[in-house]
């Protein structure tokens, strides 16, 4: 299975498992660019001998907490604001979720996570 087709799988899941709820879900989306819905401006993907280097900016990094979840192909990265303030009448979703493609195989079990003042830095090992 190739990255795009992990892709299409999570995706077509995800949908499924928020299809029914009108309030309280995140938003998902495969990182393609930066928009209002998502505080990730930008990725940068580093490839050297043995690893790869994601430099995942974020944007007001300080209002939100981060879940990572990492697969051989993939790379979820889960944020949930500090704070909810929405406008009364208009559906916000609780979160979101940015599905980053890897351009190799990785170990999901060998990474290092460093939050810094303008992102995330995840280093993984590639198989």
């Amino acid at each position: 299975m190739n990255a795009f087709q992990a892709l299409n799988d999570v995706n077509q899941d995800l949908a499924g498992s928020f299809s029914g709820l009108p309030t309280g879900c995140q938003q998902s989306t495969p990182w393609i660019a930066h928009t209002e819905e998502t505080p990730i401006t930008g990725i940068k993907i580093l490839e050297k001998d043995v690893t790869l280097i994601l430099e995942v900016h974020i944007s007001d990094l300080h209002l939100v907490k981060l879940n990572l979840q990492i697969t051989p192909e993939t790379v979820l990265i889960q944020g949930q604001p500090t704070k909810v303030a929405g406008v009364k009448g208009y559906f916000l979703p609780s979160g979101f979720q940015t599905l980053i493609p890897l351009p190799h195989r990785v170990d999901p079990d060998i990474y290092v996570a460093k939050i810094h003042q303008d992102g995330l830095t995840i280093r993984l090992l590639k198989n």
